[in-house]
């Protein structure tokens, strides 16, 4: 199992250890932790001992766990850099001998709707990459990071739509030069074929998910933007009709499939 599953599971953990800490409380008040019973069936002291030890201990686990996964992706990530040190064009590969298909992660912002990417570039669904840091490079190069990204695995890049809110899943085909990273593949070129949206509603969790409705987000350096989600009937009937697009007109706005 490699440090990317380990670190999904340590992170689904800490989701659910606030339910873990009640039911152990629960069952401590149960055993009579927080009683003046003269004859528990436990020692009181002990359960007091065993909760300690549980206060103490279980966060120790988890930290220790996340050192162990860091260490274990740096590791990765100085194994990958040397590799990519020694790569040129000669190395790379192109799209006959290696199908670049992988899933990505994109909010989609603008008051006319547009993809952008979680570092804050745009693009179309049919598009080649920039780089903004060298107009000379003609990405991917591979002593930069100009390029389009993908995971390689659909559970992976689910994983990481749970931890960034308000962005949504992106079924991507790469062409051109491409080279593989520890996660998945950098390219020169990118077609998206897929928006999969969330089955719920991306305000309250809860109803289903019918309707796109923009709001005005603040940002970081005085910037500001807007920002589409999908939201159930009831989350998205305070917006006005201008502020609203259906999965159809949106679809037809980004030019690509949304399912």
């Amino acid at each position: 199992m490699d440090y990317a599953q380990n670190r999904r599971r340590l992170i689904r953990l800490i989701r659910i250890y606030p339910l873990i800490a009640l039911g152990v409380l629960t069952l401590a008040y149960l055993l009579g932790a927080f009683s003046e019973q003269e004859d528990p069936l436990i020692s009181q002291n002990v359960i007091i001992t065993a909760l300690y030890l549980f206060v103490g201990v279980v966060p120790l686990v988890f930290i220790i766990g996340f050192i162990t996964v860091g260490r274990a992706s740096d590791k990765a990530g100085l194994k990958n850099n040397k590799t990519h040190s020694k790569l040129n064009y000669n190395h790379a590969f192109d799209l006959p001998s290696e199908v670049m298909h992988g899933y990505k992660l994109a909010i989609i912002t603008g008051r006319a709707p547009t993809l952008t990417g979680l570092t804050g570039d745009t693009y179309l669904s049919d598009a080649s990459a920039k780089c903004t840091i060298n107009k000379e490079h003609v990405p991917p190069v591979a002593d930069c990071e100009c390029g389009f990204y993908a995971y390689s695995e659909f559970a992976e890049a689910k994983f990481e739509g749970s931890i960034n809110p308000g962005a949504f899943l992106l079924d991507v085909d790469l062409y051109g030069v491409g080279f593989k990273y520890a996660r998945g593949y950098r390219a020169e070129t990118q077609v998206v074929n897929e928006l999969i949206t969330p089955r719920r509603c991306q305000f309250c969790r809860i109803l289903p998910a019918k309707v796109f409705v923009t709001t005005y987000k603040l940002g970081y350096d005085d910037t500001s933007w807007w920002q589409w989600q999908i939201r159930c009937v009831i989350c998205s009937s305070s917006f006005k009709q201008e502020d609203k697009l259906g999965v159809k007109e949106m679809s037809a706005r980004l030019k690509l499939l949304i399912s």
